[in-house]
């Protein structure tokens, strides 16, 4: 039997009162997504443990089977893995983030936490403007994905959880700020940073064509290292992960899975859907499980952008569902689930810890629902308290 796994981040939201309490999901056009709900197995998923920080390296984690309060590994070990960095002992990696920060009385606002979607070239003229100009501390930064980066500084290991960008949209970043002795080192590059960028020719002449500035930095995801059992030796399948995010890459990584590269693909609503749904198809008579992952609802949904959010959930179902749903009924050696990483909403611009719809072809359930949507919750037939629970059902094993 072969498994593919589609994590579609952000879908699910809250009700908007001016769409009649309905959420985005609810507004959105998904035949395909309901044609599985009417045919197959439903229900929800708990994949943020309570206690813990809403996030995506907790909730991939959970997806990929594991338990997030087991292995307690910080964002940026991961996304050094996916980057191929080798950190000494004595390092420590930070997520370094691009933004766009926008001036209010005595603070500044996180406007834009993807610094209006930079593109790789102009963040890698910005990362070589920072490594040549700041000499005298011990960092080195490497380029990641646009505008999510990678610095890694000689430091003993930091106690305290720095707040990711995400987290901070319309906040003003004061309260946020690190303001403990062992982030001194920290707030100094952060400074120097917004000086560098400032001066810079390519953001001058953003200035002049009125477009949003990169202005800072803001450097996040640290925590503890640590290493995954490999999957294949956990589950007893081999696997591949697609997705544009350095995070859950680096999670395959660390867990010996496959990682596969495919042109065009950005985490945003742009993405190329096509190149995406082509490269699972391909893996899919190559391994046992693959994960699919398709980010673009996220980021709308951190925009604030309900009508956008709509259109992004359509396109998805369209564009990635429809072709694999098609494309796994002719093999009945093919199960497929369709799960939502996180709730993410467009209302109040927050991830939110509320339980995640899933549904899976081929269980042919019986069922009252006729709609993937966020009803899901609370009528489904199945309902997992976390992550890896669900994928062991998925999976089959006892």
């Amino acid at each position: 039997m072969k498994y593919l796994v589609v994590i579609a981040n952000g879908l699910t939201d809250r009700p908007i009162a001016e769409k009649e309490n309905k959420t985005p999901l609810q507004l959105s056009d998904t035949p395909n997504l309901d044609q599985m709900v009417r045919e197959g197995c439903s229900g929800s998923v708990q994949t943020i443990p309570e206690n813990h920080q809403v996030g995506n390296e907790i909730s991939y984690l959970s997806l990929l089977g594991y338990d997030p309060k087991k292995y307690d590994i910080a964002p940026s070990y991961f996304d050094a893995l996916a980057m191929n960095v080798n950190l000494k002992s004595s390092q420590i990696p930070l997520c370094c983030d691009f933004v766009t920060l926008q001036s209010s009385h005595n603070d500044m606002i996180m406007k834009d936490y993807t610094a209006g979607h930079l593109s790789c070239e102009e963040s890698r003229e910005y990362l070589k403007a920072l490594q040549d100009q700041i000499s005298d501390c011990p960092v080195t930064f490497y380029p990641g994905f646009g505008f999510h980066n990678l610095m890694v500084i000689e430091s003993k290991q930091f106690t305290t959880r720095l707040t990711p960008p995400n987290e901070l949209i319309g906040e003003g970043i004061r309260k946020f700020m690190p303001n403990e002795d062992q982030f001194k080192d920290l707030i100094y590059i952060i400074n120097q940073a917004q000086i560098i960028l400032h001066n810079h020719p390519t953001n001058q002449q953003r200035k002049r064509e009125n477009i949003d500035l990169v202005n800072s930095i803001w450097l996040w995801g640290n925590g503890k290292s640590g290493t995954l059992p490999s999957f294949e030796e956990k589950f007893g399948k081999s696997a591949s992960i697609i997705s544009p995010s350095l995070l859950f890459q680096g999670m395959g990584k660390a867990a010996n899975m496959n990682i596969v590269s495919v042109e065009g693909i950005t985490g945003f609503a742009d993405t190329n859907f096509n190149n995406k749904v082509e490269a699972t198809i391909h893996e899919l008579k190559n391994q046992d499980i693959v994960y699919l992952n398709v980010t673009g609802a996220e980021d709308i949904s951190l925009k604030g952008n309900i009508d956008d959010k709509v259109l992004t959930i359509e396109d998805i179902d369209a564009k990635v569902i429809g072709p694999l749903l098609k494309q796994t009924s002719l093999d009945s050696n093919v199960t497929m689930m369709v799960v939502v990483n996180h709730m993410n909403s467009a209302v109040d611009v927050k991830y939110g810890k509320d339980r995640v719809p899933f549904v899976i072809t081929g269980k042919n359930e019986t069922s009252a629902l006729n709609r993937f949507d966020e009803n899901i919750l609370n009528e489904g037939n199945n309902h997992f308290n976390s992550g890896s629970e669900l994928m062991k059902m998925f999976f089959d094993i006892n």
